[in-house]
């Protein structure tokens, strides 16, 4: 019975994803000359409306005027493969966007290839109502920067559109090795931008210029644009934190579960060498890595680039190692010193960073429990299980959150707001509002803020995990999310969460003693809200570890989360 309930769950998802990912209809024409632009239009409150590229007719959504799978590029395929996304080709005629725009080219569990490399759409959500100037909140989809898109229920705009009076935006980017990629041979020439192999951080900040120039039309302003981004979503609002390429473009930031990792163009290069090495070898042009390096040594550049370019980017991500849900083992965001400044996150602490705007900052309490729950290993239940886990979600805190935090306002005075996520964690008395063993199996798990940040409910997780949303704990997770919405849309209009009537969100203090964090929390019915005052840094999570466990425990503890995140 168990494995049909899986089954079902598994077609569920495949179902759902199918019908999120359907291209585009077309019903417009393009000019035969790319150059020619439109006069922007003005807000009417009208489903039609006038970008520079062309005419776009959208739809009503739950009393909000929606727009879906807008170009705001070119499609990057052919010759504009890994390169840098180029203006969108105008259109004659009216565009409808009743439809999501392609996810990008990717390999997922279960589904197989989905996507195109032609992917580089975003989505509006706007109020029903005459108003203009309204602010801007542009959200970055997760997935490790290797899978998922923008395209799904988890996140639609409706709710952050009625509650905050925002216009919303959602965006697909180019993923994994389609989006970013070196390889001297393939990058080695054109602009500096086009060698930078940062073409996903592109293709955002290209997004970001669309806004820049067409907002207004739909009532945006786009002199207050806050862009938010969970896990892979994070890690690229820290990149466009620090990147002179998307300078002036934003005004606030949210980052939900970063990591402060980012690779060197070295790394870069070694990775799409073992790529090559792979593609020869799956192709059966080597028999094995030896004679496919040797293989590779005797091959022109103009050779190599022209074998990389033959290859679909399905054939590409298949021969990519996969790990958790599928996300390619593949570095992303690379410190090419044109994009991403050579120091990398290394310049919050000068305090010479591109974009000083605020922040927010935050992570879940049990971070990593998401992943052990599938990995198993160690076993659910264990005593093993926990602890690995826990000093896991607490190595995550301090490389993402805590070093992060401290760097910024060492040099600056940019104010940063830090939260924890606790809801669904155990208790000091070992209980959790989620129901049956959920709490210790998955706790203030990984992603488990988004239904509260965005108010648009559990959406196809859930599939993967159960129903943690339920009657009995409803009460107080209807309270959180109303909290936590009205935190972040005072935030996007404002730079500061706090507002009246709601309680006090300190700013980052590293002060010794001073509250850096606030932890956002509720019971079945009440909020439980609380700050934490110590700051952690990965070495001091390994001196816990040391301090608290005893061989033979220590070792085994240590071995799993072996190479996780550097020392800081």
């Amino acid at each position: 019975m168990k494995l049909l309930y899986l089954f079902g769950l598994f077609i569920r998802l495949v179902n759902s994803f199918k019908r999120t990912v359907s291209p585009p209809i077309k019903r417009y024409f393009a000019p035969k000359k790319s150059d020619h632009t439109y006069e922007l239009g003005v807000w009417n409150n009208n489903a039609t409306v006038q970008t520079k590229y062309g005419l776009l007719t959208g739809y009503l959504d739950k009393n909000t005027w929606c727009w879906k799978g807008i170009p705001y590029a070119t499609p990057p395929v052919g010759k504009l493969r890994w390169k840098v996304p180029r203006d969108p080709v105008p259109w004659f005629g009216t565009r409808k966007t009743k439809r999501f725009g392609n996810a990008a080219a990717q390999v997922m569990p279960i589904l197989g290839p989905i996507g195109s490399e032609d992917c580089l759409y975003l989505n509006i959500w706007r109020p029903k109502s005459s108003e203009t100037e309204l602010p801007v909140y542009l959200y970055i989809h997760g997935g490790g920067n290797s899978i998922g898109t923008a395209a799904t229920k988890d996140y639609y705009g409706n709710a952050v559109v009625a509650k905050s009076n925002l216009l919303y935006i959602s965006v697909n980017y180019r993923l994994g090795a389609m989006g970013w990629f070196i390889h001297p041979a393939v990058t080695g020439s054109g602009s500096s931008e086009d060698q930078s192999g940062n073409f996903g951080t592109l293709d955002l900040i290209k997004s970001l210029e669309w806004v820049h120039e067409n907002i207004r039309a739909f009532g945006g302003d786009p002199n207050n644009v806050t862009i938010a981004g969970e896990s892979g979503g994070a890690f690229n609002v820290l990149s466009l934190l620090v990147s002179p390429a998307a300078k002036g473009l934003f005004h606030r930031a949210i980052s939900e579960s970063a990591l402060s990792l980012i690779w060197s163009t070295s790394d870069a290069i070694i990775q799409s060498n073992k790529l090559l090495v792979s593609l020869l070898v799956k192709e059966g042009k080597a028999s094995n890595e030896e004679e496919a390096e040797e293989l590779i040594s005797k091959m022109a550049d103009d050779e190599i680039n022209k074998y990389f370019r033959s290859k679909s980017a399905f054939t590409i991500t298949k021969n990519i190692p996969t790990k958790d849900f599928g996300m390619a083992e593949w570095h992303t965001i690379f410190t090419d010193g044109i994009v991403i400044p050579e120091e990398g996150y290394g310049v919050f602490s000068s305090g010479g960073w591109a974009n000083k705007v605020p922040l927010i900052i935050g992570c879940t309490k049990d971070e990593m429990k998401l992943f052990g729950y599938f990995r198993k290993n160690p076993p659910l239940y264990s005593r093993e299980y926990d602890l690995v886990w826990d000093y896991y979600s607490l190595l995550w805190r301090a490389n993402g959150v805590d070093i992060i935090a401290s760097k910024i306002t060492s040099n600056s005075d940019v104010p940063v707001y830090a939260y924890r996520f606790d809801w669904g964690r155990i208790d000091i008395n070992g209980l959790s509002v989620l129901p049956r063993n959920k709490g210790q199996e998955l706790g203030a798990h990984h992603s488990a803020e988004i239904p509260f940040f965005l108010g648009m409910g559990m959406g196809q997780i859930a599939m993967l995990i159960g129903k943690l949303h339920t009657k009995h704990n409803s009460l107080g997770r209807e309270r959180l999310t109303d909290l936590c919405m009205s935190y972040l849309a005072n935030f996007a209009k404002t730079g500061n969460p706090n507002g009246e009537n709601l309680p006090n969100w300190p700013t980052w203090d590293s002060t010794r003693g001073k509250e850096k964090i606030i932890v956002l929390d509720s019971g079945f019915s009440d909020l439980k809200l609380s700050y934490l005052r110590e700051m952690i840094s990965v070495r001091s999570v390994l001196d816990l570890i040391n301090s608290e466990l005893e061989e033979p425990e220590r070792e085994k503890v240590l071995a799993l989360i072996d190479d996780f995140i550097p020392l800081d």
